[in-house]
Parts: structure tokens; sequence; C-alpha cells
């Protein structure tokens, strides 16, 4: 009986560990089925799930998996702290998302640590501070973290006018009749949040009427109007070609909003 059990929890630990493995991957979906065969009492389990459905953008079912995950682990286990800060994160609650993250190991945790304190810090206002903890960032993981990129406004102004020149005609007549708002970051009441479930990383953002739903007589409707979150497209990026790729995509995703397209018609367009 002892082998059997011996036997059930390596397969577990297998599964865990294939199931982190897929998550690291980017394979979420795959992550979630293949969660299914592990114990439900398995703490692990739920994390990995609360991982896997925050990078699919479901905060109702992150949540979900943080709860199961409570009652199987210690309180102060370092895996589950890390999901409740990153969930406090994605759904703005900014003060609990610190809270938690100084109750990590910054020594243990390292450069992701290092990487969600710049965009607290960058939400907060603090940009230069921000900053700092990207240099930091990179310093810890250098091998996998590029230097920190940072434009002026000006020079970022600029890249923003060479990728809409990328842009096919038809985006580009789009682009000229909308206004781009370039912001350092997003605030919560911008977004929505939590209730439009975008995420204090977003990129860019489309307010407005579409071009198609537009009545030219009405009067007092909201102009057309993308913003673009400078700082959150520096963040993912590790060069300034990096950079402009990201600007035209981004501005490809919510132009195709103003030209009328829901996410699903956008996703579908490839783009990326």
């Amino acid at each position: 009986m002892a082998d059997d059990t011996t036997e059930s929890t390596s397969s577990d630990d297998s599964l865990l560990y294939r199931a982190a493995q897929l998550s690291g991957e980017g394979r979420f979906e795959e992550t979630l089925e293949l969660l299914e065969g592990v114990p439900e009492t398995r703490g692990e389990r739920w994390v990995v799930a609360c991982d896997a459905w925050l990078e699919i953008g479901d905060l109702d079912w992150a949540e979900d998996a943080l709860g199961h995950a409570r009652k199987q682990l210690a309180a102060n286990d370092p895996d589950l702290l890390w999901q409740e800060a990153r969930v406090h994160l994605a759904r703005w609650r900014l003060d609990e998302a610190r809270k938690i993250f100084a109750r990590l190991d910054a020594r243990q945790e390292g450069a992701p640590l290092l990487e969600h304190l710049a965009l607290l810090a960058d939400l907060e206002g603090d940009h230069e501070r921000a900053y700092e903890l990207l240099v930091l960032a990179h310093g810890a993981d250098p091998g996998v973290r590029p230097a920190p990129v940072r434009f002026d406004s000006e020079a970022f102004e600029g890249l923003v006018s060479a990728a809409a020149e990328e842009l096919p005609d038809e985006f580009q007549r789009a682009f000229e009749e909308v206004a781009v708002v370039i912001d350092p970051m997003p605030t919560q009441a911008l977004v929505g949040a939590p209730a439009s479930g975008h995420p204090p990383d977003i990129l860019g953002l489309f307010v407005g009427i579409p071009f198609s739903e537009r009545d030219n007589s009405a009067s007092g409707e909201m102009p057309a109007t993308i913003f673009l979150f400078q700082h959150n497209l520096e963040r993912i990026v590790a060069d300034v070609d990096e950079l402009r790729d990201e600007i035209r995509t981004t501005l490809y995703h919510e132009l195709g909003h103003a030209l009328g397209f829901d996410e699903d018609g956008v996703d579908e367009m490839g783009l990326a």
C-alpha cells in the first residue's frame, strides 16, 4: 500500500512538473487539461492553474483556483503568495499586491519580482523608480532580460509615426481619423478596470464609437481615440526595432477596433 501511495505521489509530481513546463512555454490550455489528472488536494495543482488562468486573462477562474490553493497550502507558502499578489495586481488592487510582494524574498524571487515591482511603481507614477527596478532585473538575469528601453516623448512619437507609415492603406486612413494619445501608463479609470478586464500592463486602448457606427449628424459623441501606453510597450522589448514592431502591432489592434472589429475579429485578422 505504501508503494502504491509513493508511486501515485511520484506520478502526480511528474504531472505537476510537466504542467509547469507547458505553462512556461505558453501552452496554457494544455496546462489546464493536464492538471485535471492531479488530485484536487494538491495545492500545487491550483497554484499552477492560477498562473495559467492569469496568463489566459480569465481572472474569475484565476481567483477560483487561488481559493482552492489557500485551502491546501500554508499561508506563507511563497508560490501561493506569488499568485495572490499577481491576482491582486491584475485586479488593480495595487496596495494589496504591494503588501504581498513585500513578504516575498527578493533574493529568491529575483528578476520576476523586480519586474512586478517596477510595474507597480510605474502605475503609481514613480517612473524613475520603475526604471531603476528594471535595471536591477536586467542585472539579476541579463541572459534572459534585456536592459530596459526608455525614450523621451519626442523620440517615442517619432517611432509611432514611423510605425504608422508601415500600416496597410485602410489602416493608415483610419489612423488619420483618430486621435492618438501617448500616456506613460494606463489608469484604472481610463481602462474601466476591473469590470473591463483590461490588465495594468495593457499596451493600447481604443476609446470611442467605431467608424461604422458613428452618426455624422450626432453631436457630443466621444471622439475616436487610441491610447498608447509608452512604458508598457517599452517594458516588453529589447531594442528600438522591437519597439517599433510592437507599436505597429498595437496600432493594428486598436485601429481594428476603430474599424468595427471585436476582439475575436481583431485576433482573426492575424495582426501580430
